[in-house]
């Protein structure tokens, strides 16, 4: 039986401030959750040397890490939210759909071995109706379509032998919904003369940790700690482009399993854009960027924000000149990973999301960017703007600088 972690002792500083609260996108919506600081510390202190309490309103935290950018204690409200969950899918079994969403490795090579016919079939609405009935998965739902040769079936270098070295994380969108991304961080990479390497990995684990799939979430997590170390220790630098995977090698991992062999690992572990202002601020970034008259407004992910690095995707993007960005200045989108996915979140889903919508016209850009591939899923499904990801936009300006020159 998995037990809050002992190790974990920040809940005692909780102030009962409520900050975490007025931060909680789901606690702002609906009553249905009992609220960060109530599943969080005072669980915790609830159950501190006493018997487990398995609270069913934990299912509706989403892990967006909200809660622990606004305590001014630093107290860890999510790993507390994470165990919480964890313990709850002990107590009361994890549904079949939960447990297809929280494998998202597994459904995407699945998925796209098939992609023609999995595509064509998640359109359809008779087949989603079916899904909604059988699964809990709403039919007004859109999904991300799959892509039938993934990024990993044709990139399989596994090592670099440039002065800078990249290990590459992918993460499960890149590799089987958006290899495009994947593709234009390999040539932004080769622009500034820096060779890219795909180590052996797993799901991040982020799907697992939100499904109460903290065991599973674990062995992942272990694994890729032990397989991206042997790179860091061999000169290497951790780059990821999803923002999501960015938080748990450099967060969660460290809060859940707690070794110096992580501790390590986490300070070799950049943001694909965090990358590249570092390579910018040392004075190694490739300025050879063409013109781009183009207006974007950009969303800034949750999983961003939880990191504590500023905006590097708009400091990089602002380098491109006659490049127009500008912050929409909008919170949580709604999707949340997979909660979004699930028939009873859903209308919390859309509510939240939809100050995001009109966030996003308001701008009047010509496309959004952020860096996340759920939150393009929930823009892609509110907004009739293009979604792209900051890789795109540099390997594009990169491109067009040759061409010119």
């Amino acid at each position: 039986m998995l037990e809050l972690n002992l190790l974990e002792t920040t809940f005692e500083k909780c102030l009962k401030c409520n900050s975490c609260v007025a931060s909680c996108p789901i606690s702002n919506t609906t009553l249905d959750f009992g609220g960060p600081k109530h599943m969080g510390p005072e669980l915790k202190r609830l159950v501190e040397n006493q018997v487990t309490i398995d609270d069913k309103r934990i299912e509706w935290c989403t892990l967006c890490g909200n809660c622990d950018m606004s305590c001014p204690e630093n107290v860890h409200v999510s790993t507390l939210t994470a165990f919480a969950k964890a313990i709850h899918s002990e107590h009361s079994g994890t549904k079949f759909r939960d447990f297809v969403l929280s494998n998202a490795e597994w459904v995407g090579k699945l998925a796209s071995a098939f992609a023609p016919v999995t595509n064509l079939a998640m359109g359809m609405k008779p087949v989603r109706q079916v899904m909604e009935m059988v699964m809990g998965i709403p039919a007004e739902r859109q999904f991300p379509a799959y892509r039938f040769k993934n990024f990993k079936q044709y990139y399989k270098k596994r090592h670099a032998a440039t002065k800078r070295k990249v290990a590459y994380f992918v993460g499960c969108y890149a590799t089987y919904n958006a290899p495009e991304v994947a593709d234009s961080f390999v040539k932004v990479m080769a622009n500034n003369g820096i060779e890219v390497a795909i180590p052996a990995q797993k799901c991040c684990g982020v799907p697992m940790f939100a499904n109460g799939q903290m065991k599973q979430g674990l062995k992942n997590a272990n694994y890729n700690i032990n397989s991206l170390l042997e790179y860091v220790r061999q000169g290497y630098d951790v780059v990821l482009t999803c923002t999501s995977c960015t938080l748990a090698l450099k967060k969660e991992y460290v809060s859940f399993v707690q070794t110096e062999d992580v501790k390590e690992l986490a300070h070799s572990v950049y943001d694909a854009d965090e990358y590249l202002r570092m390579l910018k601020e040392n004075g190694e970034l490739n300025m050879d960027l063409a013109t781009m008259k183009e207006k974007a407004g950009y969303y800034a992910p949750c999983h961003m924000k939880a990191q504590g690095i500023g905006n590097p995707a708009m400091d990089i993007l602002e380098l491109i000149p006659g490049y127009q960005i500008q912050d929409v200045g909008a919170d949580c989108c709604g999707q949340c990973g997979t909660f979004g996915f699930k028939t009873e979140k859903f209308d919390v889903s859309m509510k939240i999301g939809r100050s995001m919508a009109e966030a996003v016209k308001a701008t009047e850009a010509d496309y959004t960017v952020t860096e996340c591939g759920m939150c393009k899923n929930q823009l892609d499904q509110l907004t009739d703007k293009t979604v792209k990801h900051p890789m795109q936009i540099l390997a594009e300006s990169y491109e067009r600088a040759k061409i010119l020159a």
